[in-house]
C-alpha cells in the first residue's frame, strides 16, 4: 500500500507557497487499519467521533473522542475504528517545525527552564476539557463560514490552543520540542524490540524505521545476525513461553499478547520450537 504524504495529500490542490499553518476537516465512513502515513509537519488532531491509534516506532497512541493528540514529524501507522455514530471525525492543525519553534521563542518567557531529564515524546495526548470543547466549536464555525480562512487567522487560532497546552504544562508541551533522531542502528532496535508483541510486518518495520524493506533487513542481519523473521519469530515464542509460565495469564489470551490473529498458527509454531503444545508446556512450568 502507497504511503500518504500529509498533508499534502488531503489537499485540494498544491499552491506554489501553502500555508504555514493549515485547518481543516476530516471525515472517514470506514474504518482502516495501519495506514502508512509520512507526516511532513506536525500535526493536532482533535479527535471529535470515534477512535485513533497512531504507532511511531517505538510507541504507541490510541486517541477516543474527546481527546486530542499532537504528533510530531514522521513515519507513522494509523488505524481508524468508527464509533456508533458509523463515522470518524477530527479536525486537524498542521504546522511546520518552523512555526513550532517560532511559537517557542517568542513565548519564551512562558517556558519552564531546561531540563536535560526530561523526555523527548513523539506525541502528546490530552483530553479536550471545556476550554478544548469550546476551541473545537470556534474552528467548525470559522471552516463552516464558507470563505477561506486567512493566514493570519490560522496562525492565531494555532498560537490560541498551543498557549492554552502551555498554561496546562508547560514542561509537557516543551517535550516535543527537543526531539532528536536517534542513530539509525538504535532506532531499528528500538522499533523491532517495542514492537515484537504486536502483529505488525517486516515491510512496516521497515516503514517505521523510514528505510526500504532490502536496507531494513540489510541492517537487521548486521545487528542481529539472523533475519527479521526468524528473529521475530524466536522472540514471540520466548515471550509466549515466559507468559505461559505465569498463574495469572490465561493460556487462551497468550497467542494475541504475542502478535499471532488466530490460536492454530500460534499452537503449531509453538510446538515446532519447543517441541510441546502450549497447554503441555504450561502444565510442565506451573
Amino acid at each position: 500500500m502507497k504511503p500518504f504524504l500529509l498533508p499534502d495529500d488531503l489537499l485540494d490542490s498544491t499552491p506554489l507557497q501553502p500555508d504555514e499553518v493549515i485547518i481543516r476537516q476530516y471525515h472517514s465512513s470506514h474504518s482502516s487499519i495501519k495506514n502508512k502515513i509520512i507526516l511532513n509537519r506536525n500535526m493536532i488532531n482533535l479527535v471529535m467521533s470515534g477512535s485513533k491509534t497512531v504507532v511511531y516506532p517505538a510507541q504507541t497512541a490510541i486517541v477516543h473522542q474527546g481527546e486530542l493528540v499532537l504528533l510530531s514529524t514522521g513515519n507513522i501507522l494509523t488505524s481508524e475504528v468508527i464509533s456508533n455514530t458509523q463515522s470518524f471525525n477530527s479536525i486537524l492543525l498542521y504546522f511546520s517545525n518552523e512555526v513550532l519553534n517560532r511559537f517557542f521563542i517568542k513565548y519564551n518567557h512562558l517556558l519552564d527552564a531546561p531540563s536535560p531529564a526530561k523526555d523527548a515524546q513523539p506525541f502528546l495526548v490530552y483530553q479536550q476539557d471545556n476550554f478544548i470543547a469550546h476551541y473545537a466549536q470556534s474552528l467548525l464555525f470559522l471552516l463552516g463560514a464558507g470563505t477561506p480562512l486567512p493566514p493570519e487567522v490560522k496562525q492565531l487560532k494555532l498560537e490560541e490552543l498551543l498557549l492554552y497546552l502551555l498554561r496546562l504544562d508547560a514542561g509537557r508541551l516543551q517535550s516535543l520540542k527537543i526531539i532528536s533522531n536517534d542513530q539509525a542502528d538504535m532506532q531499528l532496535k528500538k522499533t523491532v524490540e517495542t514492537h515484537i508483541g504486536q502483529p505488525v510486518t517486516v515491510d512496516e518495520l521497515a516503514f517505521l524505521c523510514n528505510m526500504s524493506a532490502s536496507t531494513f533487513k540489510r541492517k537487521f542481519e548486521r545487528l542481529y545476525g539472523t533475519s527479521p523473521q526468524k528473529w521475530l519469530l524466536k522472540e514471540k515464542l520466548q515471550l509466549a513461553a515466559t507468559l505461559l509460565k505465569s498463574p495469572a495469564e490465561a493460556p487462551s489470551d497468550v497467542y494475541h499478547k504475542v502478535g499471532y490473529q488466530n490460536h492454530s498458527s500460534f499452537s503449531e509454531a509453538f510446538r515446532q520450537h519447543f517441541g510441546l503444545t502450549p497447554s503441555d508446556y504450561r502444565s510442565q512450568h506451573i
